[in-house]
């Protein structure tokens, strides 16, 4: 049985031994295919279309308020997704989104969970792609991430990003943390059904209901190594650069700013959320993230 626990959070006991999972969607309101696929799985739960037959299960519709305006974050709000660091959640809330990861923390806290899945979408063209912040090799994240069937894996072991998401959370705490990018948000075939499909086989996986799990074993790892920062006015990026995941040799140029001065890569890379709208480009703010394959 399906309960509601909080605006967009919903808990289901299956009173048996098992695992304890959450599935997030919808950090980011605009990011419609994970939201819909959660929302229909929450359906299927409330129909008894689908019922547990052990462990626990946290859906976690992480804010609702952005859903509700399609927009990134709510109205005078700020983005969720960086509200999880320690020291943000032992200050006294001040927006929306402050308080909403508190409560997503709670809710976690309450179903003891062991394993999260936080499910995206980009907002530029680029393929599927998973994150966690373990190494690559860490069995844990590794048993979970075979259920999904992105081809790239991307480790962040040494927390670029800053120990401020959801998933960064729950990994930072020994326990399965796992970002799923579900591809671009207008891929013909980033769908609400293929992404429900999809936390499906994560709860066949981890048996919390019925039926055989599908296993995506091969992945092509990779590893954050740093940040570029935005150090100047005007970035322009060099024609043909700037995608999510795209491999480029040592030496290549990848813009440059107003004054002239050019941003060149000192070792072969993958460039990992790229920074291409001029409206996202801050300065002292990430330009790109920095990846190197590790096979």
């Amino acid at each position: 049985m399906l309960e509601s626990i909080d605006e967009g959070l919903w808990v289901a006991d299956s009173g048996k031994p098992g695992a304890s999972v959450c599935v997030s969607f919808g950090v980011h309101g605009n990011e419609r295919p994970p939201i819909d696929a959660g929302l229909a799985l929450v359906e299927a739960f409330e129909t008894g279309a689908l019922a547990l037959r052990a462990g626990k299960l946290l859906l976690s519709h992480s804010n609702p308020r952005a859903s509700a305006i399609d927009a990134r974050w709510s109205e005078g709000g700020v983005d969720i997704n960086r509200c999880f660091h320690a020291d943000k959640l032992a200050r006294d809330a001040v927006v929306y989104e402050e308080q909403r990861a508190r409560d997503i923390f709670a809710a976690l806290e309450r179903v003891e969970a062991e394993v999260l899945v936080d499910f995206h979408c980009t907002v530029e063209p680029g393929e599927r792609f998973l994150m966690q912040h373990p190494p690559v090799a860490n069995e844990a994240h590794a048993r979970v991430f075979s259920l999904l069937r992105a081809r790239f894996l991307l480790a962040d072991p040494n927390l670029n990003f800053g120990s401020v998401s959801l998933d960064e959370w729950m990994s930072t705490r020994g326990r399965v943390g796992i970002c799923y990018e579900t591809g671009w948000i207008q891929d013909p075939e980033n769908t609400a059904s293929a992404v429900l499909a999809e936390m499906k086989n994560v709860l066949r996986g981890t048996g919390l209901i019925d039926g055989d799990a599908t296993i995506h074993s091969d992945k092509e790892l990779l590893q954050l190594e740093h940040v570029v920062r935005c150090a100047g006015d005007g970035f322009v990026w060099t024609e043909g650069v700037g995608q999510n995941l795209q491999a480029l040799p040592a030496g290549q140029v990848l813009g440059a700013y107003a004054s002239g001065e050019e941003v060149v890569l000192d070792a072969d890379s993958v460039l990992i959320f790229p920074k291409k709208k001029p409206e996202l480009v801050e300065l002292g703010k990430p330009l790109v993230y920095i990846a190197i394959a590790r096979g």
